[in-house]
C-alpha cells in the first residue's frame, strides 16, 4: 500500500511524510496545509467513534441487529478476571454480562458448530470453529486466557464475501475461500501444506479442521480432494479470494452500503455470509464490519489483483485528499 501511496503522491505533487523505522504510518500534506493521517491501511476517512464501534464486533452486530440488519446469533463473554473485578466495582454491569459457562449453554441451544473469535482484533487471529461441548471448552479455557471477551457465534453456512464500499459505492467483491489444499493421491496433508507460502501447519486450529473432516496430518488425500486447513477465510492466514463484483446482486451491493452507512463509516469491509449473492432477496448475514480493510495478501495473488487494489487504492486516496474536488 504503502509504495501506490508514494506514487499517486508524486503524480499529484502532494508531500509524502512517513516514519523513518518502517514507513508504515506518517501523513500527507495537502495544498492548504491540512494533514491526512495514515498507519497502515487506516486511514482518515472514518469518524474516530464509528471506527471504535466497527473495531468492537458484538456493539457492531448489536447496532446492526437493532436496525433490523440479519446476523448470526451470538454471545459475548469476558474472562474470569474481568467478571470478579466487575462484580465488585460495578455490579449492575456484571449483572447482564456473561461467562464461559453461558457461552456452553448458548452453544447447546443454537447447535453446533459454532465460532469463537476474539472481540475486537483483525485478520482472523485466534478464530477456531467448534463442533462439540467438549472442544469447546478446551479453546475457551485457553482464549480466555490472552483475551479478555470472545464473541461465540453460531456458524452459517454460505458463500464468504467481503464487500469493499467508499462514500456509498461498492469498489470490490471478493468471495473468499478457506485455506485449503489439494490432494494429489501422493503425498501427506503435512506435505501438502508445507508447498502453502505462509501456512504455519503448527497452528493449534490445524488439527481440529482435519479431525473434523476425518484426517490427520499423514493422511494422503486422494487426487483433487480439498482438505481445509483453518476455520476461518481470512486472507491474511493465507486463503485466496475471487473477485465476484459482477456476480454479486445489486440488492446485496445496496445492504453493503446501508450498513456502512449506518454505522457512521466512509470506507469499510463488509463481511458476510450468503448462500445465493447472485439473487435478489437473498438471505444474508453481517459477520463482522472492518474500518480498515487490507488488501495486500488480495494484490500478491496475481497480476490482475495487483491492478485491482491499485484500482480501490487510487479511489481511497482520493476520497482522502479531497483530489477530485479540486
Amino acid at each position: 500500500m504503502q509504495r501506490i501511496l508514494a506514487g499517486y503522491c508524486a503524480r499529484h505533487g502532494l508531500p509524502l511524510i512517513c516514519d523513518e523505522s518502517s514507513g508504515q504510518a506518517g501523513f500527507i500534506q495537502l495544498e492548504d496545509g491540512a494533514r491526512r493521517f495514515f498507519r497502515g491501511s487506516h486511514f482518515d476517512l472514518n469518524p474516530l467513534g464509528a471506527a471504535e464501534i466497527a473495531d468492537d464486533k458484538a456493539y457492531t452486530l448489536g447496532f446492526l441487529k437493532r436496525d433490523g440488519y440479519s446476523v448470526p446469533d451470538s454471545l459475548l463473554i469476558h474472562a474470569f478476571d474481568v467478571l470478579a473485578g466487575l462484580r465488585v466495582q460495578k455490579p449492575e454491569i456484571a449483572e447482564h454480562m456473561h461467562s464461559a459457562e453461558d457461552a456452553l449453554h448458548f452453544a447447546e441451544n443454537v447447535g453446533y458448530p459454532v465460532f469463537v473469535k476474539p472481540n475486537s482484533g483483525q485478520e482472523g487471529e485466534d478464530v477456531v470453529r467448534l463442533d462439540t461441548r467438549a472442544n469447546l471448552e478446551r479453546s475457551l479455557t485457553d482464549l480466555l486466557m490472552r483475551h479478555s471477551s470472545l464473541l461465540v457465534q453460531k456458524a452459517i453456512p454460505g458463500s464468504d464475501l467481503r464487500i469493499l464500499v467508499l462514500d456509498g459505492e461498492v469498489l470490490l467483491a471478493l468471495h473468499r475461500q478457506p485455506v485449503h489444499v489439494k490432494g494429489d493421491g501422493e503425498r501427506s496433508v503435512e506435505e501438502l501444506a508445507f508447498s502453502i507460502t505462509g501456512i504455519n501447519f503448527r497452528d493449534p486450529r490445524v488439527e481440529p479442521e482435519l479431525t473434523r473432516q476425518g484426517l490427520g496430518p499423514a493422511s494422503i488425500p486422494e487426487k483433487e480432494q480439498t482438505v481445509e486447513l483453518l476455520p476461518n477465510k481470512n486472507l491474511s492466514a493465507g486463503a485466496i479470494a475471487h473477485d465476484v463484483t459482477d456476480q454479486v446482486s445489486d440488492d446485496l451491493k445496496a445492504t453493503a452500503i446501508a450498513i456502512c452507512k449506518a454505522l457512521g463509516l466512509r470506507y469499510a469491509g463488509i463481511d458476510l455470509i450468503s448462500e445465493t449473492p447472485e439473487q435478489t432477496g437473498g438471505s444474508y448475514a453481517v459477520l463482522e464490519v472492518n474500518a480498515a480493510p487490507g488488501l495486500n495478501r488480495y494484490a500478491a495473488q496475481g497480476e490482475t489483483e495487483l491492478q485491482q487494489v491499485i484500482e480501490v487504492y487510487e479511489r481511497v486516496f482520493d476520497a482522502l485528499t479531497g483530489h477530485n474536488s479540486q
